[in-house]
């Protein structure tokens, strides 16, 4: 199998482990014994622990000098930026409407990737890009039947932060694998995330329902740790543009769990959508690798 190739399988599986993040959130924030800022903060504390016991476990040495400058946006993107925000939204929005608005979070991260790694991409890699994200952003204005959200603003900044944290990350694993990536990301945040944990932290614990302190773990092990082991693996192999076009069906996976978990409604036309979705990913795909042989 060739590194596009599996690059692409890397990146569908941690899009399928993040998929599950905002239904998760909500589930952890219900009831509100858990506040916005415990959720954020506790869960990036946890995974910077479970990254600790990596790196002592694997011997692994401090990074490279050229490796801290894409840690640290890896940091301001994936550990702060749009977790942080996208928390915050999700106690005003369902989290069906967070995962259309972040329907543009691949486009972001291909623009900010392709300026950073100096990448060259075919115009048609980018119509297809544009019209794909196009597509998920017109399906989430007609589900929202055309209304705003305060949320959306937020959500929006999370886009572009979280595009660099992608982009950053993937080119911090030139130097690094994808788990040492983003176990030195989440450590170099800890100082900041620490604080807030325990300035945040439930004074009754023990009020927490199961079901919010497991939606917490997962969010802390798997949406802000474990996910990423696939993740950047995959945007190393096949490039950082065009695999995050995987992430286009992010959406629809999260529209499932929302519906299977939270009962959210979803609707017959999803599936259309997520058809020309994955058209357009293709096409895009294919006309960057013909260009590249060219």
């Amino acid at each position: 199998m060739n590194p596009q190739s599996s690059g692409l399988i890397l990146g569908a599986v941690g899009v399928l482990i993040f998929s599950l993040t905002m239904p998760m959130t909500k589930i952890a924030m219900a009831g509100d014994a858990l506040s916005p800022w415990f959720v954020w903060a506790g869960r990036a504390v946890l995974a910077a622990a479970a990254g600790i016991v990596y790196l002592l476990a694997t011997r692994a040495l401090l990074p490279r000098r050229k490796a801290w400058l894409p840690l640290m946006g890896a940091t301001a993107g994936i550990v702060f930026g749009w977790p942080l925000l996208n928390t915050f939204a999700l106690q005003t929005v369902p989290s069906s409407h967070a995962a259309v608005v972040n329907g543009i979070l691949p486009l972001s991260t291909a623009v900010i990737g392709a300026w950073l790694n100096r990448e060259t991409l075919s115009r048609p890699f980018w119509w297809c890009a544009v019209a794909g994200t196009a597509l998920v952003c017109g399906y989430a204005w007609m589900r929202a039947n055309g209304e705003l959200h305060a949320a959306d603003a937020l959500m929006l900044v999370g886009v572009l932060l979280g595009g660099l944290g992608y982009a950053s990350g993937a080119i911090a694993t030139r130097y690094l694998t994808g788990p040492q990536a983003i176990s030195w990301a989440l450590i170099l945040g800890l100082p900041g995330t620490l604080l807030l944990a325990v300035w945040s932290a439930p004074a009754h614990p023990e009020v927490v329902s199961m079901s919010a302190w497991l939606a917490f773990a997962y969010l802390g092990l798997m949406s802000q740790w474990i996910g990423f082991f696939f993740w950047y693996r995959g945007l190393a192999l096949g490039g950082i543009a065009r695999v995050s076009q995987v992430q286009l069906m992010q959406l629809f996976f999260t529209l499932a769990f929302a519906a299977l978990l939270l009962r959210e409604s979803i609707e017959p036309a999803m599936f259309v959508v997520a058809f020309l979705t994955v058209a357009l990913i293709a096409i895009g795909r294919n006309a960057g690798r013909n260009a590249a042989r060219r």
